[in-house]
C-alpha cells in the first residue's frame, strides 16, 4: 500500500480497512518520529494498539536509533530495523542481515513480518545473523500494489485475506521514476554502468526479502575457502594450457590469448548466472582475476626465465 504523502488519519483509516480483510500481518515501513496534530496522533495511536498483528519499524544507524515517538509505543509492540544490511545503505543492496549479530533479540523488519505471518520457520534464525544474498524476484510489477486512496475507497479487497500487507512509500504518483525518496540501488537496476538513478523503493526491497523468507528460497553462498581453492585449480590448468600455446608459437599465443580470455570470462559469468537461477551464488571475482592475471603473466615469466638462464644457467622446466 503506497502511503504517498497522506496524513496519519488516512494511514490509520487505511490500516482499519486492511484489518477488516483479515490479513496475516501488516508491516509498517514508516517511522512516526515526531508528534504532529494531537487529535490525528491519538487516532493513529488507538489503531496501532488495537491489533496484535502489526509490525512497526525503526532505523538503526551507528550509535543512534530512530524509532516511533514513545506516544505511539506499547509494551506489546513488534518492531524491526529497516536498514536492510545494517551498513552501506547508499551502495547497491545485495545482502541483508536478518538478526543483529550484536543483539540477538533485534530482528530486521522483514524478519519480524515473516515471523508474525507464521510462514517462516524460526529454525532459520541462526543463519540470519550473517549477510545473506537477497533473492530478488522483481520490482513493483511483481507485487500487488495499491494506492492508499484505492484502499480507502474499496469496500472489500479479497486479495488481502490471509496475506502479508506492507505499508510504505512508492512515489508520488505511484512508481514515479523521478521520485527517489526512500529509493535504493539493487542488482535489478536496468542501467548497470555510468550514471543511473536508484531503482527500487525500500518497501519493495523488504517485500523481496519477505518473499524469500516465507518461501524458503534462500540463495546458497558457496564458501570463500571453496572459491579460492577452485580459483587456484582453474587458474593452474588454464595457465598451463597458455604456456603450452606459448611454447608452440609466440605469435599464436599473442593472437589467441585475448580471445581466450574473453571466452573464459563470458563462460564463467554465464555459469555463475545459471547457478544463481537455482539459488546458488558463486563469487567469481577471485577465479576471474587470478586466471586472467595469470595468463597475462606468462610473457613476464618467459622473460624472467630467459634472464635467469643467461645469468645463472637455470633451466625452465616449463619452457625449455
Amino acid at each position: 500500500v503506497n502511503i504517498k504523502q497522506h496524513d496519519r488519519y488516512s494511514i490509520a483509516q487505511a490500516i482499519e480497512k486492511v484489518e477488516a480483510q483479515n490479513p496475516k500481518v501488516i508491516g509498517l515501513d514508516i517511522v512516526f518520529k515526531d508528534l504532529k496534530q494531537p487529535y490525528l496522533d491519538s487516532i493513529l495511536k488507538t489503531t496501532l494498539h488495537k491489533y496484535d498483528n502489526i509490525v512497526t519499524s525503526y532505523f538503526s544507524e551507528a550509535d543512534s536509533i530512530t524509532k516511533n515517538n514513545s506516544y505511539f509505543v506499547s509494551e506489546t509492540d513488534i518492531e524491526g530495523y529497516i536498514n536492510v544490511n545494517l551498513s552501506n545503505q547508499d551502495a547497491v543492496i545485495r545482502d541483508f542481515v536478518g538478526v543483529d549479530p550484536n543483539d540477538e533479540n533485534a530482528y530486521s523488519f522483514a524478519t519480524q513480518v515473516a515471523l508474525t505471518s507464521e510462514k517462516f520457520d524460526n529454525n532459520h534464525l541462526t543463519k540470519l545473523k550473517e549477510r545473506i544474498p537477497i533473492n530478488y524476484i522483481g520490482n513493483q510489477d511483481t507485487f500487488l500494489a495499491l494506492d492508499i486512496d484505492e484502499v480507502l475507497e474499496s469496500n472489500e479487497i479479497p486479495a488481502m485475506k490471509d496475506a502479508i500487507v506492507l505499508f510504505g512509500y512508492l512515489g508520488t504518483p505511484t512508481n514515479n521514476a523521478f521520485d527517489i525518496e526512500d529509493k535504493h540501488f539493487t542488482p535489478l537496476n536496468p542501467k548497470f554502468a555510468g550514471r543511473s538513478t536508484p531503482d527500487m523503493f525500500g518497501v519493495l526491497i523488504h517485500a523481496n526479502i519477505i518473499n524469500m523468507l516465507t518461501n524458503n528460497t534462500f540463495v546458497k553462498r558457496v564458501p570463500k575457502l571453496a572459491i579460492y581453492v577452485l580459483a587456484f585449480i582453474i587458474s593452474f590448468f588454464v595457465i598451463m594450457q597458455g604456456i603450452k600455446l606459448y611454447k608452440r608459437s609466440n605469435l599464436a599465443y599473442d593472437i589467441l590469448i585475448k580471445l581466450g580470455q574473453l571466452i573464459f570470462s563470458i563462460l564463467l559469468l554465464y555459469l555463475a548466472l545459471l547457478l544463481l537461477k537455482i539459488n546458488i551464488y558463486v563469487f567469481v571475482t577471485p577465479i576471474l582475476v587470478l586466471t586472467l592475471l595469470g595468463l597475462e603473466m606468462i610473457n613476464f615469466y618467459a622473460y624472467l626465465a630467459d634472464y635467469l638462464k643467461k645469468r645463472f644457467g637455470w633451466e625452465s622446466y616449463l619452457l625449455d
